[in-house]
């Protein structure tokens, strides 16, 4: 539908694989983080731990990959020369985010595998990632010494 280009932010090595952008990796990094430090205090609070933990890192887990998958709209939205074609596309995928969050619920409800409170506690953590985030890239410059 639209023409694809290649993405210069996400480059192949010679290995064949891809490196992410640094903001979807620290974004994860946070996610992780909020997730753990949600384990560590959350597990200590209810009566069936694994049900907990399971439903908290399903939710850290579609985080990840809800975090990836803005970042990923927003980069094609902004080569999209139609202002309203790119509003739609932004809009478009906000919504299958959240049936993606509204599935897992459900399924976690019917199947009582996880608990759907933790997930959209896990799911939650994208939040405080984000705040967390420009500390996360300081402190990864710092390790990798990229300035």
């Amino acid at each position: 539908m639209y023409p694809q280009r290649k993405n210069p932010q996400m480059t192949e090595t010679e290995h064949g694989r891809v490196h992410l952008p640094a903001i979807v990796t620290e974004m994860w990094v946070g996610i992780i983080a909020f997730a753990a430090l949600c384990e560590l205090i959350g597990v200590w609070f209810v009566p069936d731990k694994a049900v907990y933990s399971i439903g908290l890192w399903l939710g850290a887990a579609l985080s990840c990959a809800c975090s990836y998958h803005i970042w990923s709209a927003l980069d094609r939205s902004l080569d999209l020369p139609d202002e309203k074609a790119a509003a739609r596309r932004v809009g478009a995928g906000y919504i299958i985010r959240y049936l993606a969050l509204i599935l897992l619920i459900v399924i976690l409800f019917l199947t009582k595998i996880g608990s759907p409170f933790a997930a959209f506690l896990g799911y939650i953590g994208m939040k405080p990632a984000a705040y967390m985030q420009p500390t996360v890239h300081k402190i990864s410059d710092r390790i990798y010494r990229r300035r």
